[in-house]
């Protein structure tokens, strides 16, 4: 798997609607990639290490401005595993849903 299909597959999976903030692919770089969304009013982060076969999702406080925002990792693991359980660790964020 690598990162645009983590991506597509990310995508898809959403329930609600987002808006894509950024997107980095280094095909040559192991796959790796970068995507930023917001998602009602926060902003999420998936990073794809392809060298390391890692997938990191990432979630700001809500309202947070992009460029200023503090992360906090909610999931990491390999890509396979990564839709499913990044999504629920998502949904139940601080009761928050996605």
């Amino acid at each position: 798997m690598d990162f645009l299909e983590i991506k597509e597959q990310f995508e898809n999976k959403l329930k609600s609607d987002f808006e894509l903030l950024e997107l980095h692919f280094a095909p040559y770089s192991f796959g790796s990639g970068m995507t930023a969304y917001r998602i009602k009013g926060q902003i999420i982060k998936v990073i794809y290490d392809g060298k390391d076969n890692q997938v990191e999702l990432l979630l700001s406080a809500k309202h947070d401005k992009y460029s200023n925002a503090s992360w906090t990792t909610i999931y990491t693991g390999v890509p396979i595993d990564f839709i499913e359980n990044g999504l629920q660790k998502l949904s139940t964020f601080d009761g928050q849903n996605a």
